[in-house]
């Protein structure tokens, strides 16, 4: 009896750090929630974002926009680099993954009322074809954690010009180059958190013709909470940046700092392995921002997903003038809203995905038609190996 009482008092005692510890991790977890929110609507406010600023919100990879874009609880291994950094603890083995996003070209009209009350075309954005490209690699150090690089570059326009010897100059005019690091560790108990910094170099050439080139870095710091076998909960600031620095100060410099909260849930029947990402957003300054998504394997060889993401941001771009035929640039609110689908395939320790996604497009101002004639869908495709 005496044996069973000790051991009933030990089982309580359990019961109770493990509930003190869910109320703290908890209650940590709402404060930065709280916290991140009021930081990122202090600084929304700033100097006109920077091209890199969009370029730091797509380094994700075919896995998660084919469940809508959600990564905040979903991310493991090298593809939580540049998302959600805490989930690079969970990597057990050395991981290897490449991404390549293709944006298409995209011509919008915008149309506005004439003299005589009909509407007809007065601008047209046009987007030229451009892709993101992303090597992550993750490494486990036992019980000191997990670290992880990553290297992404985007690219607009092939060759600019050549030289006499026609040898290529300014190849890729407009790019944008991250390298980063990034470092996950496990604490206490089912909690996960971790770290990334990137260092930026920002290509960018204005209306003049004059090519400008900034540097600097941002910061990406998260959480993911296992509630049960079943339920995750995360939360992550990223882009914690002071902005790029240009020589030219009229040159958009600032890159805005985010927050995304979300929660996933898990569930395997039979052969069938079943995986649900929510996230959410907020302050919602420019509109709601969510993304879900819903991801089926088989026999952990054959996936496929499914997802919706609705994202609106403000964006500094370029626009062109039909009837000058000279470019202005100015800010104007655009959104991404739609279906997303994705597919999966494992062979061994190499997993295949792609994906597809709603293209960004301008929105509207009073009394204005916007017509998307060329190019609306995204596609993203991804390789990774496990050695």
């Amino acid at each position: 009896m005496e044996i069973c009482r000790q051991y009933l008092f030990r089982l309580r005692e359990q019961e109770q750090v493990k509930y003190v510890h869910n109320c703290v991790v908890t209650a940590l977890f709402y404060f930065l929630v709280f916290y991140f929110s009021i930081f990122s609507n202090a600084v929304s406010a700033d100097n006109t974002t920077a091209a890199a600023d969009g370029f730091l919100k797509q380094l994700i990879g075919a896995e998660h926009y084919g469940m809508g874009g959600s990564f905040v609880s979903t991310s493991r291994g090298a593809n939580a680099v540049s998302s959600n950094p805490a989930g690079v603890a969970a990597t057990e083995m050395n991981q290897l993954a490449i991404h390549a996003t293709r944006f298409p070209r995209t011509i919008t009209l915008l149309s506005k009322p004439n003299l005589t009350a009909n509407y007809e075309d007065y601008a047209q954005y046009e987007q030229r074809a451009y892709g993101i490209e992303t090597v992550n690699c993750a490494f486990p150090i036992g019980q000191f954690g997990t670290l992880a690089v990553a290297f992404s570059f985007l690219q607009e326009e092939r060759f600019r010009r050549v030289n006499h010897l026609g040898k290529a100059l300014n190849s890729f005019p407009e790019n944008n180059m991250a390298l980063g690091f990034s470092y996950g560790l496990h604490i206490l108990e089912n909690t996960l958190i971790g770290i990334d910094t990137k260092w930026l170099r920002s290509k960018v050439t204005g209306t003049d013709g004059v090519e400008h080139l900034g540097h600097g870095y941002a910061y990406n710091i998260g959480v993911i909470q296992q509630v049960s076998d079943a339920i995750h909960i995360g939360i992550v600031a990223r882009n914690l940046s002071n902005g790029l620095s240009f020589s030219d100060v009229s040159i958009p410099d600032t890159i805005t700092r985010t927050i995304a909260v979300g929660v996933a849930y898990r569930r395997e029947i039979s052969d069938v392995d079943l995986r649900i990402g929510f996230d959410v957003h907020p302050p919602f300054q420019d509109g709601i921002h969510t993304n879900v998504g819903t991801e089926v394997w088989y026999r952990n060889r054959i996936g496929a997903r499914i997802g919706y993401l609705r994202h609106t941001e403000m964006r500094y771009a370029s626009v062109l003038l039909l009837e000058a035929a000279a470019f202005e640039t100015e800010e104007r609110l655009w959104k991404a809203e739609g279906f997303c689908f994705g597919l999966g395939f494992r062979f061994g320790g190499i997993t295949f995905d792609a994906a597809y996604t709603p293209q960004f497009i301008p929105t509207t101002t009073p009394e204005e038609r916007i017509h998307t004639v060329q190019g609306e869908n995204i596609y993203t495709f991804s390789i990774g190996q496990t050695f």
